[in-house]
C-alpha cells in the first residue's frame, strides 16, 4: 500500500533522508521510529507531495506521491505534528469544509462532521473558533479532517502529542480498529510504549537511513533478545556508533546559516 525505492532528500551537501526503502502492506499499522531529525518527517512529507525528493520515489496504492498527489490525497487521511486551520473558522466549519472538498455531498458532509466531532469529544466544542482550541483540541480537529472521507490510508504524524491519557487511548483504541477492518496506518510517535503495544510491524530510521525493520519479535531476536523496543531503539540508535550517513557526506564548505542548508529545525 506504501513503497518507497531508494527515496532520498538533501539539503545542499546535507542527506536528510538516504535512499529509504519501505513497504508497508494493506491493513498494517506501521509504526515509523527515530531519534529527532533522523529523517521520519521528511518522509511523511515526500509522501504527502509537500516535499520533492531529490532522488528515489515513493507510491500509496499504486500511485505516486508526486506526479499523482491529488490521487494520493484522495486515499489517505493526513495527520502532521502541528495541525494549523483556519482561526476564524467554527470547528463543525473545518469539518465541513474538509469533507466537501474530499467531494462529500452536503448532507454528508454535515453528517460525518458531527459523528466524528461527537467520537473525539469535540461536540461541545463544536460552535468554538479553531482560534480558542487548545493544542490537543487541534490535534483531535487534526485527527477528524484525516477521517471523515473514511480513506484507506492514514499517515500520522504524532498523532497522539497534546492529548490527555484518556483521550490518547481512544485515538490508540480507533487505530487498531481502523487496521483490524483493513486499513494501513503509518504512524511516527517517540512513545516507544504505545508503538510496541500497537504496531504489527516497525521501521527505524537514524541518520537519515532505515537502521532496522520488521515484526518486535523479529527486531528482538536480532538485536536484544528478550528486550523491549526501547531497549532494540537504544541499540540501533546509539549515539557513539559512527553515522552511517557520514561517509556520502563531504566536509562542510559554507557557513551553516547559509541558503543552501537548513536553518530551522528537522526532524
Amino acid at each position: 500500500m506504501i513503497v518507497t525505492d531508494a527515496l532520498s532528500k538533501s539539503y545542499g551537501e546535507f542527506k536528510a533522508v538516504h535512499e529509504l526503502g519501505l513497504t508497508v502492506e494493506r491493513g498494517e499499522l506501521f509504526g515509523f521510529l527515530g531519534p529527532n531529525g533522523a529523517g521520519k518527517t521528511t518522509t511523511i512529507r515526500m509522501l504527502m507531495g509537500i516535499l520533492v525528493p531529490s532522488g528515489g520515489r515513493a507510491t500509496v496504492d499504486g500511485f505516486d506521491c508526486q506526479r499523482e498527489r491529488v490521487e494520493v490525497a484522495r486515499r489517505v487521511g493526513y495527520v502532521p505534528d502541528t495541525p494549523t486551520f483556519y482561526d476564524f473558522l467554527r470547528g463543525r466549519e473545518i469539518l465541513e469544509f474538509v469533507a466537501e472538498m474530499h467531494g462529500l455531498p452536503r448532507p454528508e458532509a454535515r453528517a460525518r462532521a458531527a459523528t466524528l466531532l461527537g467520537e473525539l469529544s469535540l461536540g461541545e466544542a463544536a460552535e468554538e473558533y479553531a482560534v480558542n482550541y487548545s493544542a490537543g483540541m487541534k490535534k483531535k480537529l487534526g485527527l477528524a479532517c484525516a477521517l471523515v472521507h473514511d480513506p484507506p490510508v492514514l499517515i500520522l504524524d504524532e498523532p497522539t502529542n497534546g492529548l490527555d491519557p484518556r483521550a490518547a487511548r481512544e485515538v490508540q483504541d480507533r487505530l487498531r480498529a481502523g487496521a483490524a477492518a483493513g486499513k494501513t496506518v503509518f504512524l511516527s510517535t517517540h512513545l516507544l510504549h504505545m508503538a510496541e503495544r500497537l504496531c504489527s510491524r516497525i521501521g527505524i530510521i537514524d541518520g537519515g537511513r532505515l537502521v532496522a525493520a520488521g515484526t518486535l519479535e523479529e527486531l528482538r531476536t536480532k538485536l536484544s533478545p528478550g528486550g523491549s523496543l526501547e531497549e532494540v531503539f537504544l541499540k540501533v540508535t546509539d549515539p557513539d556508533r559512527p553515522d552511517p550517513a557520514s561517509a556520502d557526506r563531504p566536509p562542510p564548505t559554507a557557513d551553516p546559516a547559509s541558503p543552501d542548508r537548513p536553518t530551522g529545525s528537522r526532524t
